[in-house]
This record gives C-alpha cells, structure tokens and sequence, in this order.
C-alpha cells in the first residue's frame, strides 16, 4: 500500500463494510494518519489484492508489544470485495496475512508462541466458513449498541463528568489500563500508541467525558466520529477501586448529553459478551439498545 492508494482504500472499506453489514467506516485523512502509526508500517504489514487498477481485496496485521496470555496475540484483518468473492482470493489474502503476522510476532516477541485473532463478522458470514476451514475457532462476541439521539429520553441525573483537558486525556490511559487488565485478551496501551491514537482527525474531545478527583481520572468515556453524525464510544471504563459507583454511567449519561448537543443522530458503542463487569447491563440503562454482533475468531499457532 501507498499514499496513492488512500482513495481506493477508503472506498473499498466503506463499501465492505455497509455491505457485510459491519457498521466499518473510515475517511481519506484516517487512513492517511494510519501511515504514522507507532510500529505499523504499511509497507510490509498492509495487503492489497488488485484486478487492474480496481482494489479487490485488503488486509492488514498488527502485533501487540507485549505478551497476551502467554502468547504473541497479532492482530489479522482481511476481506474481499463481495462482487469478486469465491475466486479463492480470501484464502490466498489470508495466507499472505498469515505469514507476515508469524515473521512479525518472531520479529517482535521472539520465542513465543503466537495466537492470531481476527474479525468473523456477522452470524454465517463467509468469512466465518473461511475461518473454521482454516482451523481458527470462535473466541468472542463484540455486540454493537446504539442510542437513536433525536429519541432517547434523557433522566436529567446530575453528574460530576467534565470535558476533559488534554493533561486528563493523557492521564485517561492510566485508567484504562487499570480499568481493563481484568479483561481477555488484553495488553496495556503503550504510551506512544495513546498519544497517536488521541491526534486522530476522528477524536472528538468535547464529547468525552471524565470523572476526576485530584489528579487522577477514575472513570472517562472517550469518543471519536468515523462517520458523520455519528458519535461512537471508543473507550469507556472505571478504575477498578471506583467501581460500584456509579462513575460509568455518569460519564456515558454525560457524553450522551453532549453528542446530542453537537446535532449527532446516533451514539454507539461496542461491548465484550464477556465483560467481567456487565457493562451491557449498564449500557442498556442508559438507553442504548443491540443493533448488531461481530465475531472475533483465533488460531494458536506454536
């Protein structure tokens, strides 16, 4: 992949996504941005599938920095345009992936065993089947959940949530890593990697929210826009001594606020079906409600 190809990048990704059904979008400065990722280079861990100058298939990989489980977890992504499937492309695509994420986890976590973890997408999904015929198993579920803005009745709770500065947006990554490390499949977010991550074009910081005493953040909820007037939950979380009160419903209550302030029609988020802490609980409190469920399959490979 290269600059030059950013446009057809954009467009074959809103296009699989729409018709998969994913909900997955991107823009043209996203995509561009994802040049400067921290140990990501495009060169070598992005590829393009091309029938003359038409972009028919794309995949990337992505290794975490430190071990998961006691395995090197890398990260696989791949599709097809679904005008140009069963041709044998998404195999070929896979193995492609498959054996640049083996030389990245050697390259990155020498000695260790590897896990890829990769999207299944919805129930039946051809990528499924391509999946389970290539031995991966079905690991998780992550159910996509929305609040309609124009409709959703707002309680008029008072919260402590703030728009967050940038010294708390810093800060947030602490939490999150505490917040989290009680999770599958998780790994703390390096410092550099947050930094990137929060000067994306697609952060919107005056929808966020944080709950802070002191210095330190203990509760946040942090949103970025992917698509127009949709407002999605990137992160949202407690530390783990502040829960049970009541924090992470202050911060979601509070971002919903300001989503719909904003003129956005949609918040959304994603959550684990195996949240330790029933956030989806939480979350349907609040007004969001299912609207889909993605797959996330893995494969050991020793």
């Amino acid at each position: 992949m290269t600059r030059d190809d950013v446009r057809a990048v954009v467009a074959f990704t809103n296009l699989v996504g729409e018709r998969d059904g994913t909900g997955e979008v991107t823009t043209e400065q996203a995509t561009t941005e994802m040049f400067e990722a921290p140990r990501f280079d495009v060169s070598t861990d992005v590829v393009t599938v091309w029938e003359d100058d038409e972009l028919v298939g794309l995949g990337s990989v992505f290794c975490r920095d430190t071990v998961v489980e006691g395995r090197a977890m890398v990260s696989v992504q791949g599709a097809v345009h679904p005008d140009h499937r069963d041709r044998g492309l998404g195999s070929e695509l896979l193995n492609r992936l498959e054996a640049r994420a083996r030389e990245l986890a050697t390259e990155r976590l020498p000695g260790e065993p590897v896990r890829l973890r990769t999207s299944g997408g919805l129930p039946d999904s051809s990528a499924q089947r391509l999946l389970e015929d290539r031995r991966y198993r079905p690991d998780n579920y992550f159910i996509t959940m929305q609040v309609q803005l124009a409709d959703w009745v707002d309680q008029g709770e008072e919260t402590a949530a703030v728009r967050p500065d940038a010294e708390q947006l810093s800060a947030t990554r602490d939490a999150h890593n505490d917040a989290f490390r009680d999770h599958r499949n998780f790994s703390p977010i390096p410092e550099d990697h947050w930094e990137f991550w929060g000067k994306s074009s697609t952060q919107r910081p005056e929808q966020s929210r944080v709950v802070v005493e002191g210095d330190r953040v203990l509760a946040y909820s942090l949103v970025a826009e992917h698509e127009p007037g949709v407002s999605h939950v990137e992160l949202v979380g407690t530390r783990r001594e502040a829960r049970g009160r009541g924090l992470a419903r202050q911060v979601l209550l509070s971002s919903l606020r300001a989503a719909r302030a904003a003129g956005q029609r949609v918040s959304e988020l994603e959550v684990d079906s195996t949240s330790p802490t029933g956030a989806d609980r939480l979350y349907v409190s609040v007004g969001y409600q299912p609207v889909r469920v993605v797959s996330r399959y893995v494969r050991d490979v020793d």
